[in-house]
């Protein structure tokens, strides 16, 4: 019973976590569409990297605290997308081990 809970709660947060890296994958796209023109380069990537935290017309979250709410958007922007990759890389691995053999017997 504990070994489904915990897999429940991995599907969610893993769920959650594919939306916002999918919101991740948008925000660098519109991030260099609106920075295409300028000419800085390495400075330019940082903004488009930088900005669900420094452009409010992208990433909204009204919290009552300025620091909660950079503090939200940081775990939304960077770690769950990060979340999304590392978990995606180790459950592949895990299927390839557990069907390793299957392959075989076929």
């Amino acid at each position: 019973m504990k070994k489904q809970v915990e897999k429940i709660i991995f599907g969610i947060i893993y769920g959650f976590s594919a939306i916002f890296f999918l919101g991740f994958i948008v925000n660098i796209v519109h991030g260099f569409i609106i920075h295409m023109h300028e000419t800085d380069s390495w400075r330019a990537v940082l903004r488009i990297l930088a900005s669900p935290v420094t452009d409010p017309a992208i990433f909204q979250v009204h919290v009552g605290n300025n620091i909660w709410s950079m503090f939200l958007a940081i775990i939304i922007s960077y770690v769950l997308p990060a979340f999304f990759c590392v978990s995606t890389y180790f459950l592949k691995q895990d299927y390839l081990e557990t069907h390793e053999n299957s392959r075989f017997l076929h």
